[in-house]
């Protein structure tokens, strides 16, 4: 619930490209932090290449898709 709260927040003060950008970047950094030794998890454990290779894609991915829409945005005002 916090987590949607804050991303309304941020959707208040920005722009939907932002926010879409930070919801979507936030499941690869969810992903990260459970594979960190933190108590009552049990044993840590690693990521594989394709892992990192797949996020990197992902963010830059929707990064290249949404420039486009952010220039026009721009343009209009």
């Amino acid at each position: 619930m916090g987590f949607n709260i804050s991303l309304l927040h941020l959707l208040k003060i920005s722009s939907a490209l932002v926010s879409s950008l930070a919801a979507t970047f936030s499941v690869p950094l969810s992903i990260y932090m459970f594979t960190l030794p933190l108590p009552y998890l049990g044993v840590d454990c690693t990521l594989p290449p394709g892992f990192l290779v797949g996020a990197a894609v992902l963010v830059i991915g929707l990064f290249v898709y949404n420039l486009p829409h952010a220039v026009e945005a721009t343009k209009v005002q």
